[in-house]
């Protein structure tokens, strides 16, 4: 079974920043938004008891909702906490703000405070730099489809829908490769390979990256978008090996 996507330090962090910054009463609000309601205590001792009761319930069924429930709760308080620009300074963040990023951080989750989304990291790598290049890059080319999939796949890889996000990233890697090649999508097999021949011969690649690509889009299908033959660690392999190839590539088309 798929570890739990966070940490028991995550989880202690977490219920310690939701009991700092919510009532009783927001504490249920918050639960509903983050639709983990379902997981609550029926008679917790106190706040804290509530909020770590809910947290170990989550951990305990490590299912696909209760990971995306958790991974949401965390984004949902980090995004409610954070510092926020005001028109004579800035706000300060939340009790237990900076802890929970950190704790996050620890677990492979970096939050990015203009979109206020969870994106997966590297170790001395700002990845939602990389994600936030390619996203703007895309648009401003107008390559809607491409940027379309990309924010697909990244939602869907920080609501550990890992099928979902490799269906995604295999959709967007498509579409970046043919707007990259001018090859016109369509049902025809083999486009990916027919844009990269093209690549090649316009000498946008540099040497062995031809038969790189093709071998990248040959490995995206392999275990597909099946739900019992995804797992995080290959989705993660997958959005980190494409966001940099994607980066790389389009800064020489």
């Amino acid at each position: 079974m798929t570890e739990f996507v966070l940490s028991s330090k995550s989880i202690a962090v977490l219920a310690e920043a939701i009991i700092a910054g919510h009532s009783a009463a927001e504490m249920g609000t918050l639960f509903l938004k983050a639709e983990v309601d379902g997981w609550e205590p029926s008679e917790p001792a106190n706040k804290l008891d509530r909020a770590v009761k809910l947290l170990k319930s989550l951990r305990s069924d490590n299912s696909k909702e209760t990971n995306a429930g958790a991974m949401e709760l965390s984004r949902l308080v980090l995004a409610a906490g954070k510092p926020n620009p005001k028109p004579y300074g800035s706000s300060e963040p939340t009790a237990h703000w900076q802890a929970l990023g950190d704790a996050l951080a620890a677990d492979g989750w970096e939050f990015d405070e203009a979109s206020d989304r969870l994106v997966p990291t590297v170790p001395q790598l700002r990845v939602t730099d990389e994600v936030s290049w390619i996203e703007t890059d895309l648009k401003r080319r107008g390559w809607k489809t491409a940027a379309g999939h990309y924010r697909q796949a990244i939602d869907a890889f920080a609501s550990g829908n890992w099928a979902s996000a490799n269906s995604q990233l295999r959709a967007f890697f498509e579409a970046l490769v043919l707007q990259a090649g001018d090859v016109a999508q369509s049902s025809a097999t083999g486009q990916v390979h027919q844009a990269f021949d093209a690549l090649h011969g316009a000498d946008k690649l540099v040497d062995g990256e031809k038969p790189f690509g093709k071998a990248l889009w040959k490995l995206l299908h392999a275990n597909g978008s099946h739900p019992g033959l995804s797992d995080q660690d290959e989705s993660r392999f997958r959005l980190l090996a494409l966001t940099g190839y994607a980066r790389y590539l389009l800064n020489r088309v």
